[in-house]
């Protein structure tokens, strides 16, 4: 799937494997089957982009996770997945924005926001508290710096600023979970990242 995704357009002879491949709304509600709808979902995107089909992909992934209460970051591939759309993805608009009080999918749901909803409809403030919350939280440290980058300088307050470099320049690790050396890298990346990114948005805008 990763390999015809990355084709793009000249692997358009597997599209119909790939459809076929697709589980739809009965498939199996486990974790496996559906990152694997989310991945075959990319793949038709990247190779046809056909809309129609991709939504109804992402939909069916979306619908059978809320059945699955260990699916969460299946939910959050998925929404990663849905930003990738673009404005073909805003039929998910609110079913995003449920997602963002729980702090483990707030990032992917407000970076799948800034791609797919109306610009003007996004109070990007409000998005801002909902990915800081998920990195004090310990939640997704990583798609929180990608959520606020993807919603830009004027997101941000000061008091988020503030909150944020609290997070970056603490003694306790903010990556906690997952294989050990990657704890660190990823908590490493984390801290310098976090930094740029105040660095970043406090800098005095050009005249």
């Amino acid at each position: 799937m990763g390999t015809a995704g990355a084709l793009g357009p000249r692997a358009a002879a597997l599209a119909p494997a790939l459809r076929e491949a697709l589980s739809g709304r009965d498939g199996e509600t486990v974790t496996p089957a559906l990152d694997a709808d989310t991945a075959l979902a990319e793949a038709l995107w990247r190779v046809t982009e056909d809309a129609a089909a991709v939504v109804a992909a992402l939909d069916s992934v979306f619908v059978r996770a809320e059945q699955n209460s260990w699916s969460q970051w299946s939910t959050v591939r998925a929404a990663r997945t849905t930003a990738l759309l673009g404005p073909a993805g805003r039929p998910f608009t609110s079913r995003l924005q449920t997602l963002l009080d729980n702090p483990v999918q707030a990032p992917a749901a407000v970076l799948a926001l800034t791609a797919v909803a109306e610009p003007a409809s996004l109070d990007r403030t409000a998005l801002a508290a909902a990915v800081l919350r998920s990195a004090e939280r310990e939640a997704d440290p990583t798609g929180a710096c990608d959520a606020l980058e993807a919603l830009g300088v004027a997101a941000s307050t000061a008091d988020h600023l503030r909150r944020l470099s609290v997070l970056a320049d603490g003694d306790a690790r903010i990556v906690r979970s997952g294989v050990e050396d990657r704890i660190i890298r990823q908590d490493e990346a984390f801290r310098n990242r976090a930094p740029a990114l105040v660095t970043a948005f406090t800098a005095p805008t050009a005249p």
